[in-house]
């Protein structure tokens, strides 16, 4: 094993672990966080699959994943999330200009939480192209 990929590993662990650290700190302030936390594990393990996918798809092609994809799948899981969200609980209201002029923040307000969430998924994404990113055991040469 090269001292690359155990570097790659190891950032990997460490940006992970960050997440998990991240995730702790929404359980103990639990008063807090309580209703953020489902969406922020569902949108978690969706862009670390989705990351995941993405990554091995490169590898398969004999490419290596871009560090673009750390923005990539938790910015589309984000959206999603939200639109689904904002569809489901306010219908159609959202396409109207009157919704997000509303005097508790409108845009401004889904836009702050749109990032935070954006903010926890990219340590996830990070970690798997940090460790996607490693050199593999069919490129690497054995020399005797």
């Amino acid at each position: 094993m090269k001292r690359s990929s155990t570097v790659h590993k190891f950032t990997a662990i460490a940006v992970f672990l960050v997440w998990v650290a991240m995730i702790v700190a929404m359980i103990v302030n639990r008063e807090f966080w309580a209703d953020a936390l489902p969406f922020v594990l569902l949108v978690s393990v969706a862009t670390m699959v989705g990351t995941a996918l993405l990554s091995r798809f490169w590898i398969r092609r004999k490419s290596v994943p871009s560090y673009g994809s750390i923005f990539v799948f938790p910015s589309v899981c984000v959206f999603l999330l939200f639109s689904a969200d904002l569809l489901w609980n306010e219908g159609w209201h959202v396409f109207t200009l009157s919704f997000w002029e509303q005097p508790k923040g409108g845009f401004v307000n889904f836009i702050i939480e749109v990032a935070h969430f954006w903010f926890v998924c990219l340590f996830p994404a990070a970690a798997i192209v940090i460790y996607f990113q490693r050199p593999h055991d069919s490129e690497q040469t054995h020399v005797a």
